[in-house]
């Protein structure tokens, strides 16, 4: 049993705690989804829980964490990693192994398991997180999906009691994240685990059955409850947390959400005919017609292709792009959606110029992207990764944030102060932190100190000055 009593923690690079008065019991064999908004206290409640606190990130804490009774901070970082199994939110920095055989391999290696034993084991794990036929491939060759598949594998094969997943759907496709909650629920009821899951996307977690969830805000438990029970309180909405659409569509219609009506998965919701009535009833009322805008045309696409062409990693050329034509609108906010694989990544690497295209032109306003350098671009288009910490080189948060415009020397530094204290109130950071060290922020923060113009960190990477 997995068990806080009063407990709180604090950072030594910050002044407040992150998490305060945590009581919290988590079962032998449970289920349990911890949910709640960005900066939250979600990733230091886990963080505590697989050792990286004490161990890596250091800080006081007060009350206790105790695991089968034995205090965390009296256990070695190796004793919590018998017991804790994650699987992280990126799962590149999760591989080891050059291949998925000896990636899954690597902790028995550690453990100086015989080799009939181990690759009996490889075997046994590879099939139950079915990535049998991948077991000679590169982890990073791998889909999203597979890449999941690997890293759940190489936390199972060492026999844990609890297995912790952060945010696993936040790099995968709707189709490909429904596969992954069905896969944990599979592994869940064949093991008996734990498994706690922490994470945003409700309505795709919740497409299979949970036993409760933690609801955690400004650093504390705000709810402890099943399923049922939170969507019927109104709780997630007061958090700022999305509710699952189909509960907010059956709200606007004028159903009542009650526990009784088990309103957690579509599978399970009972609605009464009135309640089908109202819904039909609104959605016929909600149909209107789209009014056309007069439109100011930014960016031109046509014929645009792209190809990644063969090497070591690759056996033959892969055509990533096809064809692709569209425009974008002045104020216009355009989403790109697709599959794991579809081409949404190397599309926006194209148009930044970290890739160039086989063929077709692409305008902004009236400039032909292809007579810009990628630091040329950067005057013109920002953008944002997907893993934050990937755009970071400073160490504190202003330098940070400051750092595209020192670079441009256009400015004073008394403009640049001026610039980035608005940068950061108008990306919503709580308080005056431009003086505390980036990594000791959130990941949502360091994601937002790249947000607005002017600030190109991420072409550094790319050799850009």
């Amino acid at each position: 049993m997995i068990e806080f009593k009063n407990f709180g923690f604090k950072y030594n690079a910050q002044v407040d705690y992150t998490l305060r008065d945590i009581n919290l019991k988590i079962n032998p064999g449970e289920k349990i989804l911890i949910a709640g908004p960005s900066g939250c206290g979600k990733s230091t409640l886990i963080h505590c829980l697989n050792g990286l606190i004490p161990f890596s990130l250091e800080g006081e804490r007060e009350g206790s964490l105790t695991m089968d009774g034995k205090d965390t901070w009296d256990m070695s970082i190796f004793e919590m990693s018998k017991k804790v199994g994650t699987v992280l939110q990126d799962q590149d920095s999760q591989f080891i192994g050059l291949t998925v055989a000896e990636d899954l391999a690597f902790a028995l290696e550690n453990d100086a398991v015989g080799e009939p034993e181990l690759h009996d084991r490889v075997a046994e794990i590879a099939d139950v997180v079915n990535i049998s036929s991948h077991l000679l491939h590169s982890p990073q060759e791998l889909s999203g999906g597979q890449k999941q598949r690997v890293s759940l594998g190489g936390v199972m094969i060492d026999d844990v009691d609890t297995l912790l997943f952060d945010e696993p759907l936040a790099n995968l496709d709707p189709e490909t994240g429904k596969k992954a909650i069905e896969l944990i629920d599979e592994i869940h009821k064949k093991t008996g685990d734990t498994v706690i899951i922490v994470e945003h996307r409700l309505e795709d977690v919740l497409w299979r059955p949970v036993d409760r969830i933690i609801l955690m805000e400004k650093g504390r438990i705000t709810a402890d409850t099943t399923p049922d029970e939170l969507l019927a309180s109104g709780m997630l909405k007061a958090a700022g947390i999305r509710e699952p659409l189909y509960v907010t569509a059956l709200k606007y219609a004028g159903v009542d959400i009650t526990p009784e009506k088990k309103s957690a998965s579509l599978d399970t919701i009972d609605l009464t005919d009135d309640d089908k009535k109202k819904v039909r009833d609104w959605f016929n009322e909600g149909k209107t017609e789209t009014e056309e805008k007069n439109k100011e045309n930014i960016l031109t696409v046509r014929d645009l292709n792209f190809t990644y062409r063969s090497d070591r990693s690759q056996a033959e050329d892969f055509h990533a792009l096809r064809d692709i034509d569209f425009d974008l609108y002045k104020g216009e906010m355009m989403a790109v959606v697709g599959r794991n694989g579809a081409g949404k990544s190397t599309f926006s690497k194209v148009i930044c110029g970290f890739e160039t295209p086989d063929t077709g032109s692409m305008i902004l306003g009236d400039i032909d992207l292809s007579t810009l350098s990628i630091k040329e671009r950067a005057d013109h288009i920002g953008y944002i990764m997907q893993n934050p910490n990937q755009m970071i080189s400073k160490t504190m948060i202003f330098d940070e944030v400051a750092m595209g415009l020192r670079n441009k020397g256009t400015m004073t530094e008394e403009e640049i102060e001026e610039r980035v204290n608005d940068t950061l109130i108008r990306t919503e950071k709580e308080g005056d932190h431009s003086c505390h060290h980036v990594h000791g922020a959130r990941d949502n923060d360091t994601g937002r100190a790249h947000c607005r113009p002017g600030l190109q960190a991420l072409y550094r990477d790319h050799g850009v000055p």
